[in-house]
């Protein structure tokens, strides 16, 4: 979140003075900004960029983890319903009507 607020930041310190203080207006102005604050972020925010790739890929992480983890899961519980039992979801209901 800090490095998106401080790149959103950076956009507007560079924007700005550009709409107020030059003849580029509009779409210029926006295309100079965008190219110059990102240059700029490239050099200035690198920690603040390296600390939110590593909280998506924690994120991310995680997620596969708990994927991986029921995978596991599911395939230990088909491992034990080959052995000759019928899964309780495959058994026909009692009480209903063929």
């Amino acid at each position: 979140m800090l490095y998106t607020l401080s790149r959103v930041a950076l956009f507007l310190v560079i924007w700005l003075p550009l709409q107020l203080f030059t003849p580029w207006r509009g779409f210029p102005a926006l295309v100079v900004a965008i190219l110059v604050s990102g240059g700029i972020s490239l050099v200035v925010l690198n920690r603040q960029r390296d600390s939110a790739a590593g909280n998506v890929q924690g994120f991310f992480g995680r997620i596969n983890r708990r994927i991986d983890e029921s995978r596991t899961a599911e395939d230990y519980d088909d491992l034990d319903h080959q052995e000759g039992e019928t899964p309780p979801s495959a058994s026909p209901n009692p009480n209903s009507a063929p």
